[in-house]
């Protein structure tokens, strides 16, 4: 038995991967990022250099644009693993949080290429912290039942963040209750342009400063009739649900599925029912796209975020938590 490892070639790699991914697919990893559809669009061929100055994820004024800046680093980090020239393991790490994900073919495990995988992503890790000159982590989702997974992250020096998190998951089959706004605020769909500064500021107040990435945004997978944003009267954002349609993938085949991934309302307008209207509706709107099912992702402790998702008929399916690794940057 011969294991032999090498970068991601293109799109002729694509599918075998995809191949793959459903084999090792099971209840509690099936909506875990990235999703069939999310490799598709990470691992999709960057467009023709128009000139040999300028990388594919530049414009014409030599401006990056962080999707296609996104999606070149990540086939850049995209490694897989063969046994006889048959796929049985990838590993892939997405830029700029590095995000560590790896699958390995269930007759390939324990046989050492786990090992290798997180050999080859802690070599990445060392060279971004000294290619940057900055210290980085490496993330990696450890779900519950993943014992071996947990014990080598543990073995190579990650450690769990404290805060458990849990995937709730809703049937889209039964009929949706219709939760209109109160009177004085306005539903609308999708932000653009300048509009996405006012976006961050409601993201920042809800999530405590914390900004979030724009990139999907700015990218052509946005989904602007998905991205409902509730407006008051005095023409802010004070309430906001994003969501989209995915695809996944097991043995009863490719589907499609709806994912919760942001929501949440500024604190001085809380209380008001701004969130359950969004959540009914974006779970409606998914509906009506072809979603069977709704998922999204929330920390156990988040008591009145679990008590809004219940409420509408979301139940928890799989709980992990994140392991991390710090890399400090050796200065010379």
């Amino acid at each position: 038995m011969t294991i032999q490892r090498r970068l991601y070639a293109g799109a002729a790699d694509l599918q075998p991967l995809l191949d793959l991914k459903r084999v090792c697919t099971n209840t509690e990893n099936i909506y875990d990022f990235p999703t069939v559809s999310d490799l598709r669009v990470l691992l999709a061929p960057l467009p023709a250099k128009s000139t040999e100055a300028r990388s594919p994820w530049e414009d014409e004024q030599e401006m990056v644009i962080p999707y296609l800046h996104r999606r070149a680093m990540t086939q850049q980090a995209t490694m897989l693993w063969e046994i006889d020239g048959a796929l049985v393991a990838y590993a892939l790490m997405i830029l700029p949080s590095l995000v560590l994900t790896f699958q390995v073919h269930p007759q390939a495990q324990c046989k050492g290429i786990e090992a290798q995988i997180l050999t080859w992503a802690l070599e990445g890790l060392q060279s971004q912290a000294r290619q940057r000159g900055r210290s980085f982590s490496l993330w990696c989702r450890c779900h519950n039942s993943e014992t071996a997974r947990r014990t080598l992250l543990e073995e190579a020096g990650f450690h769990p963040l404290p805060a458990q998190d849990l995937r709730l998951v809703s049937s889209l089959a039964s009929p949706l209750p219709v939760a209109p706004l109160p009177s004085g605020f306005v539903l609308r769909q999708g932000v653009h342009g300048n509009e996405l500064e006012q976006y961050q500021d409601l993201h920042r107040s809800v999530f405590d400063g914390m900004s979030m990435g724009l990139d999907y945004h700015q990218s052509p997978a946005y989904q602007p009739d998905l991205d409902l944003i509730v407006v008051g009267s005095e023409g802010s954002f004070v309430s906001f649900c994003l969501c989209e349609l995915k695809q996944v993938a097991d043995d009863s085949g490719a589907y499609s599925v709806g994912e919760i991934g942001v929501i949440g309302t500024r604190p001085a307008y809380q209380k008001q029912g701004l969130g359950r209207t969004l959540l009914l509706t974006g779970m409606r709107l998914l509906k009506d796209r072809g979603a069977m099912t709704a998922f999204l992702e929330t920390e156990q402790g988040n008591t009145e975020a679990m008590h809004l998702f219940t409420s509408v008929g979301f139940r928890t399916v799989s709980a992990w938590q994140w392991l991390i690794k710090d890399e400090h940057c050796q200065r010379q």
